[in-house]
């Protein structure tokens, strides 16, 4: 039986006053690779939101087989979890490598520290080659690998990613797309996967999950989503 890496159940979340999402109940299993879809203003952020700390929440939630629900945001990224927030994030007056290091700063270990940058220019030379320069001066795509890469300077179990496709150019889509498929096969980073992509999500994940207006309305292995004409013309758009 494949293991429940995240979990929540009858998940609800506030701003302010104001209920934004209604019961939801969602898993990554260990290893895997789920995406959300939805339109937009559905509620898809503001669930990976919800599930680092970043809004008023009620509900279980749970990581690695604890209760992280109520924990403050900085506690649950030290358990793994890296957030790749929509907006990519970066400081960008800071260079590429001051980024990496701030994405590093709740790990100790300097040398393994020093290797895992090398490790993230291996699979963005790019910024290898940008090493040095503001992050405000990259292109929208290099900051998208830049924003990856300092999620992955956590050594997370676990990445939600919020859109990662939104404003790149499509050889640039297809390059992170293939990254992010091989950092899951090859090093076994499970993945929550927010995408206006549907069609490139479903190709990408193994389960996914569809939310309208705050409640879940479907969910299932992302080939059944993917072949049903249906649901592809109601809700996906494609």
């Amino acid at each position: 039986m494949t293991a429940i890496l995240l979990e929540a159940k009858r998940m609800d979340a506030y701003y302010g006053p104001v209920q934004v999402l209604y019961g939801i109940d969602i898993e990554v299993v260990s290893g895997g690779i789920t995406t959300l879809l939805g339109a937009n203003g559905a509620g898809k952020t503001t669930t990976l939101r919800s599930l680092t700390g970043m809004t008023d929440t009620k509900g279980e939630i749970r990581f690695d087989g604890h209760s992280i629900a109520g924990h403050a945001t900085e506690d649950i990224v030290r358990l793994g979890i890296a957030h790749v927030p929509q907006g990519r994030g970066t400081f960008v007056r800071e260079t590429v490598e001051e980024n990496l290091q701030i994405g590093a700063m709740t790990r100790r270990g300097g040398a393994q520290i020093t290797a895992d940058v090398e490790r993230v220019y291996g699979y963005f030379p790019r910024l290898k080659e940008r090493r040095r320069q503001q992050a405000g001066t990259l292109s929208g795509g290099e900051q998208q690998m830049l924003a990856v890469g300092r999620g992955l300077m956590l050594r997370p179990k676990l990445m939600l990613l919020d859109e990662p496709s939104f404003g790149l150019a499509p050889l640039l889509v297809q390059e992170l797309f293939g990254i992010l498929r091989t950092l899951n096969r090859d090093e076994g980073v499970s993945m929550l996967i927010v995408e206006q992509n549907a069609a490139l999500a479903l190709d990408l994940a193994d389960h996914a999950y569809l939310i309208e207006t705050g409640k879940l309305v479907m969910s299932g292995p992302s080939r059944e989503l993917r072949d049903n004409e249906t649901i592809r013309r109601s809700y996906l758009g494609y």
